[in-house]
């Protein structure tokens, strides 16, 4: 059953009966700020990171049972800056093995955080994770083979914004909580009184966890946010376990200036980004003239909650309002719109050495299907596979030279998928065999693929050995735990 039947059938009196109070637009709660940690300026000592079960109140007074890290819901935004080492203690407070990922970070794989760096209850990993990489918004999480959806659901996630020299010196919105925002967006699932859930069954294996309610920074949305008059710098994160979300401004384009591995070569606007889970984006929006806008979100295309509803009831509305920006008296930033960003010069595929080829594939038999559960993969009975194989902790997939550039080329049997490879940034030659959007030309470590094939330039530069591989995997976490993963070494 795929996501469109599903909400048509078993599930639609649920969500039809949700939908009245969980995409209501007629109060507007105050935007929260994620508690941040500025080290550009240096580090005193290791850097606890406490990753522990807490209760988190979503906005309607009930309280839910969460995960955070350092907080009761979700983790701290970190700002470092390149040429740092950051000395890191990430303890396990929960009663289960977890792991925590750096998603983003250019970095060897015996710190990358993924499935084989275990952290046991009551333990504590203290990778020293180098920042070699340009100024670029990334995230943690956990990657916990099998528990990584269901962990990272209930709030094991945070936020990494990288600075440079020439960031710094940018003549750019950079006051956190003025006028730069990170927004963290999750779609989730209240049950009636008002907690948190997570109900796993043989369509949400299938499709991802889809939620029906809209979540910005850990509270219900919209929420609102005074800001100075001028420019305003919002850092995106999508990260929903399976939800591709569409965004939007209510009034006139989206202005973005950066993708997940930095700035874009310029300035490119746009009606719209499709966002799928763990991309991120940095736009601008000028409030210099405008008394307000809102930031819009909008659910997979053809295929989520809204354009259901819409058909039903005749009508076309397909988004929800997440956050609304009103400027005050006071003047904020002044610059100017940037158009030069970055020096990226075109993707160039004969530089590559290697071509390698990549199924995703949703459907397996019943024999790859035990196979798959007897190797940690979580996925109530099926499976899922890349090259037909489901992921094995003991298997190492692909071999990779390291500073070898390489074209990793991307198909699926069926739907849209993110596809998200440890340890680097790419460029993408083809998306969906045509060229990425203006939005998506620059530096990036996700790439979707539906239709056709898409197909990166990569190059490796750290070493990843065998006990310590890369990951690369779809970024629909139930289907990265069913088994839509693979691992590579680098040496």
């Amino acid at each position: 059953m795929n996501r469109r039947d599903f909400l048509k059938t078993s599930g639609a009196t649920a969500l039809l009966a949700s939908a009245g109070t969980s995409f209501a637009q007629s109060s507007l709660r105050p935007l929260p700020l994620i508690p941040m940690t500025d080290l550009t300026t240096g580090i005193e000592g290791r850097l606890p990171l406490t990753l522990a079960a807490a209760t988190h109140d979503f906005g309607n007074a009930a309280a839910s049972a969460t995960y955070g890290i350092n907080n009761s819901y979700l983790g701290p935004v970190l700002r470092v800056k390149q040429g740092q080492t950051l000395p890191f203690d990430v303890q396990n407070r929960l009663h289960d093995v977890t792991t925590l990922h750096w998603h983003g970070l250019h970095i060897p794989g015996d710190v990358d955080g993924g499935p084989h760096q275990e952290i046991a209850p009551g333990d504590t990993w203290a990778p020293d994770v180098p920042i070699v990489q340009h100024a670029s918004m990334n995230w943690f999480h956990s990657h916990t083979h099998g528990k990584t959806a269901q962990q990272t659901y209930k709030g094991l996630a945070g936020v990494m914004l990288v600075e440079d020299d020439a960031s710094l010196a940018a003549d750019l919105p950079k006051t956190y909580g003025v006028d730069d925002f990170t927004l963290v967006l999750q779609d989730k699932m209240f049950a009636a009184d008002g907690t948190l859930t997570y109900d796993v069954n043989g369509a949400v294996f299938e499709d991802g966890f889809i939620g029906d309610t809209l979540v910005v920074n850990g509270t219900i949305a919209p929420v609102a946010q005074n800001v100075p008059t001028g420019l305003v710098r919002l850092r995106i994160l999508n990260a929903c376990n399976a939800q591709f979300l569409t965004l939007s401004m209510q009034t006139g384009p989206m202005r973005v200036i950066a993708s997940d591995g930095g700035f874009l070569a310029r300035t490119v606007e746009t009606d719209s980004i499709l966002m799928s889970p763990g991309e991120r984006y940095e736009v601008l929006v000028d409030l210099r003239t405008a008394e307000s806008n809102s930031l819009m979100v909008g659910l997979e295309p053809e295929e989520g909650l809204f354009n259901f509803l819409g058909g039903l009831f005749g009508g076309g509305n397909t988004t929800a309002t997440a956050l609304t920006l009103t400027r005050t008296s006071d003047k904020g930033f002044d610059g100017a719109l940037p158009d030069q960003l970055a020096n990226l010069a075109p993707p160039d595929r004969s530089q590559a050495s290697v071509t390698r080829d990549f199924s995703l594939e949703m459907t397996t038999g019943a024999d790859l299907a035990a196979l798959a559960a007897n190797w940690g993969n979580v996925c109530g009975g099926g499976a899922m596979a890349i090259n037909g194989q489901p992921m094995n902790m003991d298997r190492i997939d692909e071999t990779v030279r390291k500073g070898d550039t390489e074209i990793w080329r991307i198909t699926v049997d069926d739907q849209l998928h993110p596809f998200h490879i440890h340890g680097c940034s790419f460029r993408i030659l083809t998306q969906n065999d045509a060229p990425p959007p203006a939005y998506a030309a620059g530096w990036k470590d996700m790439v979707h693929v539906e239709n056709g094939a898409s197909e990166v330039l990569v190059k490796f530069d750290y070493e990843a050995p065998e006990d310590a591989p890369y990951m690369y995997h779809c970024h629909i976490l139930e289907h990265e735990d069913c088994g839509m993963m693979g691992q590579f070494t680098v040496t």
